[in-house]
Formats: structure tokens, C-alpha cells, sequence
């Protein structure tokens, strides 16, 4: 089972509608599972119309909590807190802000009257469902959390055990923007990182870092050039970064409509490609065909 990483080094790019419709395409000749690893905005659900969904917690850190009926207003806590999470209330009873505290558990440490306790949180949830091309799985980080590499690893164990349910070929990973934990989570382990680069000079600069990051974990990049014919200037910069670092650019995809279009069309529940014909879907066609051919999934 081959695993494949669609990530882009930043937002916008079409990086999740490109994932949508390889699977779309992919799904004609093979079996596929997905994963969703851009937990802290997990929209591939949306697109490929999940359903049956089913969540489990998953455990964040420990945040303070000030027992009001212990408290008695000494301000030491307050006092201790380096990250300002602690402050008065009302009839001098401290409270404790949930998304500034960083659970370091030094204000239970100076309470001498226990009224501080560390309490275990839960920084989102890992899901798994029913696409209308296979099993997916994907996650929810919650609003001030910062465990989202560890979520994505937890996502991807999901997908992986329900695509091996699914006895898939393939696993698709929509990963998260940007490079950071998350990234370095979603692309660990898998067989090529296909790079969406949009023409313009912020596309050229996040694809070059992605790259790096690549480069780091020693797995091979091919980009997608997408909406290519936007801007001549902003294309050449991208073939001036694949030229220096030995990227492989497998397609250049024009601007279309037509995409926006199938994707609305798998997100209503069809598995179908729209104007199949269209140049910009021809193009994914051809990108997602090369990476068949190179990891040996259709003969």
C-alpha cells in the first residue's frame, strides 16, 4: 500500500480540491482511503461528502483550575503565573483563562491551601467515515490547542487501519500548510510528497521551504503547478525553484472553473468528475497517471 502526501508550504493553493479530484480519478482503476491531516481547518470531509462519521477524544494537556469554594484570595498564583493566565474575580476569588494557561502546574505547586488542581483536557477529536471514494478519516483541533502534529499522527494511524479494512491500494493525504509539526507528521513515512505551488513569489518561497523540509526526511517532491496561466512572471519563478533543487514539475494546471465544479459535484455526494475533458482536469489526469507509473500502481 502506497501512501501519498499532497502538500503545499502554505494556504490557497488548491491544495484539498487537487487531493478531492486524484481521488476522484484515482478511484477509477484503484482502491483508496484518505486522510484528512490538516486538522486545525479539515475540509477534504466537506469535499468528498463524508458520512457515518464517527469521533473519538483525543487527549490534550493539563490546565489549571481554581476551586472557588477553597480559594482564599492570596494572589500568590496569580503571582507565580508567567503567562498572565491568572487573575482576580469577583469577591477576590481567582480565576484561571482556559486558553492562556499553559498547564506548567507551577500555580498548584505554591498553593498552600490545594485550591489549585491540574486538570487533564481533550485538544480535539480523531473521526473516520465514508467518502464517496472510501474510508476517511481526519481530525478537529480545538480552539487554542497546539498539539496538532500529535493529532495528525493519530489521524493517520485511523486512516491507515481503515484503509487496510478497505484492503486499499493507496492512501491520499491532504496535508496542513505551512511546515512546521503538523507537516513534518503528515509527511513521515510515505512514499512521495506532491507539491501544489500557485505562480507567484510567496508560491515560489513556501515551495522551496517545503522542499527542504523534503529534502530533510529524504522523500522524493513532485510539483503540481496549478493555475499556471495567472502569471507568467509568477510561473517562471516556480520552474526557476524546481530547476535549482531537481523537482520534477508533472503538470501545470490552468485555470478552470471546471474544478471548482467537480469539486462542488463530489461534494454533493457524486463520485463523477465534471467535464471530464476540461484542460484543467486532463492536466490532473496526466499528474496523478505520473505517479501511478512511478510508485508501480497500475501496470
Amino acid at each position: 500500500m502506497k501512501s501519498i502526501v499532497v502538500a503545499s508550504g502554505k494556504g490557497g493553493t488548491g491544495k484539498t480540491t487537487i487531493t478531492a479530484l486524484f481521488t476522484a480519478i484515482a478511484s477509477r482503476r484503484l482502491r483508496v482511503a484518505v486522510v484528512d491531516a490538516d486538522v486545525e481547518a479539515s475540509n477534504l470531509p466537506l469535499a468528498l461528502s463524508a458520512k457515518n462519521v464517527s469521533c473519538t477524544p483525543f487527549p490534550g494537556g493539563r490546565r489549571a483550575e481554581i476551586d472557588e469554594n477553597v480559594c482564599v484570595g492570596c494572589g500568590l498564583c496569580a503571582q507565580t503565573c508567567r503567562f498572565d493566565a491568572i487573575t482576580e474575580g469577583i469577591y477576590g476569588v481567582f480565576v484561571v483563562d482556559p486558553f492562556a494557561c499553559e498547564g506548567c502546574g507551577r500555580c498548584a505547586m505554591v498553593c498552600s491551601r490545594g485550591a489549585v488542581v491540574m486538570k487533564p483536557t481533550t485538544a480535539g477529536k480523531a473521526c473516520v467515515g465514508e467518502s464517496v471514494i472510501g474510508p476517511i478519516a481526519f481530525g478537529q483541533l480545538g480552539p487554542g490547542e497546539d498539539l496538532s502534529g500529535k493529532l495528525v499522527t493519530e489521524v493517520r494511524n485511523l486512516g491507515h487501519r481503515a484503509a487496510v479494512q478497505h484492503r486499499a491500494e493507496v492512501i491520499l493525504i491532504d496535508g496542513p500548510p505551512g511546515i512546521g509539526c503538523p507537516l513534518t507528521a503528515a509527511i513521515a513515512g510515505t512514499h512521495v510528497v506532491i507539491a501544489i505551488a500557485e505562480p507567484t513569489a510567496s508560491g515560489a518561497h513556501d515551495l522551496d521551504r517545503l522542499a527542504g523540509v523534503a529534502a530533510r526526511l529524504g522523500l522524493p517532491v513532485r510539483v503540481v503547478l496549478n493555475k499556471a496561466d495567472l502569471s507568467a512572471d509568477g510561473a517562471s519563478r516556480i520552474r526557476e525553484v524546481c530547476n535549482a533543487r531537481n523537482l520534477p514539475v508533472i503538470a501545470e494546471i490552468p485555470f478552470d472553473t471546471v474544478f471548482a465544479h467537480s469539486a462542488m459535484a463530489l461534494g454533493a455526494g457524486t463520485s463523477g468528475l465534471v467535464a471530464d475533458g476540461s484542460p484543467s482536469l486532463r492536466a490532473a489526469t496526466r499528474a496523478w497517471q505520473a505517479v501511478e507509473s512511478e510508485l508501480g500502481l497500475v501496470t
